[in-house]
């Protein structure tokens, strides 16, 4: 019964993994015809690669029971799940440390007098910062190049919130979702690992009986 479990929970999961390379595949064309970038196709079409290949390992490995692939699995999949656990660990311990840097390079990066000279990334600045609805950093409509030319930032009768409290605010709610998938992601792949354990050690259980029954017969 438990190597029936763990058997159709490893093929559930890892037919899930496959589908989801081969959406990573068809989202790769999607980034290029957005993007343009050779760069990040490339890097999606890696990522979507090494996923189909980790399923079909953890596929072929609970459906034949193959203790080659499942060995190969276990290896992969729990080096994944360390790192993951790593990245869940730091996420948590120096979450505050993080919004409060994001927000300073923000600031910098916005304040650049090289970013000033282009309009294009005004732009895309302002539209991210009228998103927030709020009107400069430390001080109301600084810098005057981005914030002069959003509406709300004009009307003295409004009050305007400074965009380091809105950006922490939006941070900590990514931060939360962003940690929640950590921790869903390394105790599916914890679980992965110990299923493929259990099927590896009921493999290799079966060999041996096998073994000692044609010895003595």
């Amino acid at each position: 019964m438990a190597h029936a479990c763990s058997k159709t929970f490893l093929s559930l999961l890892n037919s899930l993994l496959i589908i989801f390379g081969i959406a990573l595949m068809v989202l790769s064309f999607y980034v290029y015809n957005k993007y343009h970038s050779i760069q990040l196709i490339i890097g999606v079409i890696i990522l979507a690669f090494f996923v189909i290949f980790i399923g079909l390992l953890g596929l072929i490995g609970s459906v034949k029971r193959s203790k080659c692939a499942l060995s190969i699995y276990i290896i992969l999949v729990g080096f994944i799940t360390i790192i993951l656990l790593t990245i869940l660990i730091l996420f948590c311990i120096k979450q505050q440390w993080l919004i409060n840097n994001v927000i300073n390079n923000y600031e910098q990066f916005i304040s650049n007098p090289k970013l000033l000279e282009d309009e294009k990334n005004i732009k895309v600045a302002r539209d991210f910062l009228v998103k927030l609805e709020c009107c400069g950093f430390k001080e109301t409509n600084k810098p005057k190049e981005i914030f002069n030319e959003i509406e709300f930032c004009n009307d003295m009768s409004q009050s305007k919130p400074l965009c380091d409290e809105k950006m922490k605010d939006n941070l900590h709610q990514n931060l939360v979702a962003i940690i929640t998938i950590h921790a869903i992601l390394t105790g599916l792949g914890a679980l992965a690992c110990i299923m493929a354990i259990h099927l590896t050690c009921a493999a290799n259980n079966k060999t041996r009986h096998t073994t000692f029954q044609s010895r003595y017969r």
